[in-house]
This record gives structure tokens, sequence and C-alpha cells, in this order.
């Protein structure tokens, strides 16, 4: 049954990066449009937070039990508030954004860092934590990082799926960011909860 959990959460944790990214594109295009220079400063953020994400994650992965689950609940906090930030006060700071800075990439590549960085960030530290889940109870690297990623990405394209052809047509993007708010608290603090299991020797 854990092992189900940890999956559904990693597959959950797909759905959210990717879905984002969609929810992300209909949040910018209002004041930016969605030409290819939007998508390019949207899809380079989202790839650089994908990056930094799995480094810090291999980092803490490392760490002794109690700094792993300071800085497990501190990136938590980091991908709550900044979902939070994003779904209560995002098209408020690109208005800003839009209406203090001259027309070209720069307050699209701003708001995109501003609004999508940290909370993409913050979820992706997560993932080579699991695969370390996976390789201390038993399961070879190799094996556990082909099993993370490979769930992550079919995640990935549910996300996409879903949220491009039955949540955006029918649901405001406020509303959507919301909800990926409190999914994201959901699974996170499931992540938590499973990550805290000890390992087997």
């Amino acid at each position: 049954m854990s092992l189900f959990a940890f999956y559904v959460v990693v597959v959950t944790l797909g759905i959210l990066s990717m879905g984002f990214q969609l929810l992300a594109s209909r949040l910018l295009s209002p004041h930016f449009g969605s030409a290819i220079d939007v998508w390019a400063c949207l899809i380079s953020t989202f790839l650089a937070a994908f990056s930094a994400g799995a480094m810090i994650g291999g980092w803490i992965s490392n760490l002794e039990f109690a700094s792993r689950r300071r800085w497990q609940i501190g990136w938590m906090t980091v991908a709550i508030v900044a979902l939070a930030a994003t779904g209560f006060f995002g098209r408020g700071m690109v208005d800003t954004i839009a209406i203090s800075l001259e027309p070209g990439i720069t307050p699209i590549l701003l708001s995109c860092v501003g609004l999508f960085f940290f909370p993409v960030t913050a979820l992706s530290s997560f993932t080579p934590q699991c695969v370390q889940f996976l390789a201390t109870r038993g399961t070879p690297p190799g094996k556990a990082s082909g099993l993370v990623y490979g769930v992550s990405t079919m995640g990935n394209i549910a996300g996409v799926m879903l949220t491009a052809f039955v949540l955006i047509p029918h649901f405001r993007v406020s509303t959507l960011l919301h909800i990926w708010l409190g999914v994201a608290v959901v699974s996170l603090a499931g992540l938590l909860r499973l990550l805290r299991a000890p390992s087997v020797p």
C-alpha cells in the first residue's frame, strides 16, 4: 500500500508540474499573447526550474535524516507559498510588470521567473528524493531512477492532456490555480509522510 501511495504521489506531482505550464501560459496570454517569445521564456523557465530542483533534491537526498527532514519541510513550504502567491496574486503581478516595463522579452521573462520558477523548483526537488526512497529499499539505483522518472513523465503527459482538454475549457484559470495549490498541499504532505518511513537495511 505504501508503494502504491508513493507512485500515486509521483504521478500527481508530474501532473502538477506540466499542467502548471499550461496554466502559466493562460495567465500570461492576456498581456503578452501566445507568440513564440512567450513560449520560449516559459519553457526555458520551467526547464531551468526542473534542473535546479533536480540538483537541490539530489543534494538533500544525501543529508543525514534530521537535516534532510528540515530541508524537505522547507522546500514543501516554498512550494506551497509560491503556488499560493501565484494563485492569489499572479494576475496582479503580471499586470504590474506589464505596465511598469517596456514591451519586449524582459517583462515576459521577469513574469515567468517571478511566478513560476520557485514553485516548479520546489516541486522538482522531490523527484531525486523519490529515487532515493526506492534505492534505499532494495531497488537498484538505475531501476529506481527509471521507475520514478518514467512514472513522473506519464504524470506529465496526463497533466498536459487533462489540463488542456478537460480543465481549462471548463474552469477559470484562477480556480484551477487554487485547485493546484490544494492538490500540492495534500500530495506533498503525503510524500513527506512516506519519506519519513525508515529504509529497509
